[in-house]
């Protein structure tokens, strides 16, 4: 029994996951979600007590796997940080442009109709923005540790500007479906930060074991 009522709701959280990003906060229909469930209603309101809290489970979800992926692919030691950082970037790259239509990231999405929803629900988006934003922090502060950032460069700030432009580009790819904006967010958002790469430019990845070697100027 208990197995039956996880994969139920396993199944309402992923058909919820496809329709919030598409249609937004406002624009998803229970009942659309349900029939794609193939749940009834009574079934719905036994796992969730509002549309609101069904949103945060989904939000939840969304974020374990994102959280789970960027940190697998930010400890991957066999390249250096601003690579792994761009791999990122290209990988999500990828799967949005694969997206018919567009659906964009579901943060971005929630957010824009966070002013009408709960102080708990925009306290819960706030915090998925905050553990991003210490990924990208983390990684920007081992890069900065080799040189390959610039020592001037406030990670927490860049991290957050990381994350600002990102979301801004998919709002505007989602009206516009201008495929050239990720190549306008990596040579104005990426390339910046890779300004003191002069003082790590003899870094390699070597099968997997990373090894720095200083040259004569």
């Amino acid at each position: 029994m208990i197995e039956k009522n996880l994969a139920t709701r396993e199944r309402l959280v992923s058909e919820g996951l496809k329709a919030l990003i598409l249609n937004g906060f406002d624009g998803v229909g229970l009942n659309a979600i349900l029939q794609s469930a193939r749940v009834p209603k009574g079934s719905f309101y036994y796992f969730f007590k509002s549309k609101e809290e069904f949103a945060g489970a989904v939000l939840d979800a969304y974020e374990r796997h994102y959280l789970d992926w960027r940190d697998e692919m930010f400890k991957d030691s066999s390249c250096s940080p601003l690579k792994r950082l761009r791999n990122y970037f290209d990988a999500v790259e990828a799967q949005h442009l694969a997206e018919v239509p567009l659906g964009g990231c579901l943060f971005g999405v929630l957010s824009q109709v966070a002013a009408a929803r709960s102080p708990e629900f925009r306290a819960r988006l706030a915090s998925v923005f905050s553990r991003w934003e210490e990924q990208l922090c983390r990684l920007l502060e081992e890069a900065k540790a080799i040189g390959e950032v610039g020592p001037s460069v406030d990670v927490k700030d860049a991290a957050a500007f990381l994350i600002d432009c990102y979301e801004g580009m998919l709002v505007r790819m989602k009206v516009d479906g201008d495929r050239g904006s990720f190549d306008r967010f990596r040579r104005l958002a990426l390339d910046p930060l890779a300004s003191g790469r002069q003082h790590a430019k003899n870094y390699r990845c070597i099968g997997g074991d990373q090894e720095s070697q200083q040259t004569p100027e």
